[in-house]
């Protein structure tokens, strides 16, 4: 599967739900979320531009994805694969490290999950980072510059206007931590 998707910070979360309202989004849930990040024995995920991440939500929910290396410069386009898990959260976190993988970092933020058309819609308010809104594109995929000028284009629709943020909450957490 892949995922394209936009971020932007924000520091009007009510204007952003205002304009959600007025394009007719619907609210579908609201979550807290950890996310457990590791780093692979063999690679280092940083130079790679991968991720493996195990999600906890707050509903019960455990998820344990890949991301692999992002494919667009405008856009956040890369694949992920995505497996729900059954079992305890204690006994993911033990395969992972017999399987060798370091764990990196949890991070925690609190969405508010919103559907319009053909995207989801976040408003996350992320731990140590702010809030900020992700736009993931959930139609057909087709002409990558098309879809990428749609995805823009909604983004503006919603008053997000300059260069998306590309790197991920982690990165961006991680980059915090260094410099302060």
């Amino acid at each position: 599967m892949v995922e394209l998707e936009v971020k932007y910070r924000i520091s009007d979360v009510e204007q952003v739900k205002s304009r959600l309202k007025q394009v007719g989004a619907r609210l579908k849930l609201v979550v807290k979320e950890e996310d457990y990040y590791f780093n692979h024995p063999c690679r280092d995920f940083r130079l790679t531009d991968e991720a493996v991440r195990v999600r906890v939500r707050s509903n019960g929910e455990l998820e344990l994805t890949y991301k692999g290396p992002r494919r667009s410069s405008r856009t956040k386009l890369r694949e992920e694969v995505s497996v729900r898990i059954l079992d305890p959260l204690d006994n993911v976190l033990a395969l992972l490290s017999s399987l060798g993988f370091r764990y990196v970092y949890t991070l925690r933020k609190t969405r508010e999950v919103y559907e319009v058309g053909d995207y989801t819609v976040t408003i996350d308010y992320v731990e140590g980072l702010g809030s900020f809104v992700e736009i993931e594109y959930k139609g057909v995929m087709g002409n990558l510059s098309e879809l990428e000028e749609k995805l823009l284009g909604f983004a503006r629709s919603l008053g997000l206007t300059g260069k998306p943020i590309l790197k991920s909450y982690l990165e961006l957490v991680l980059e915090k931590e260094l410099s302060s």
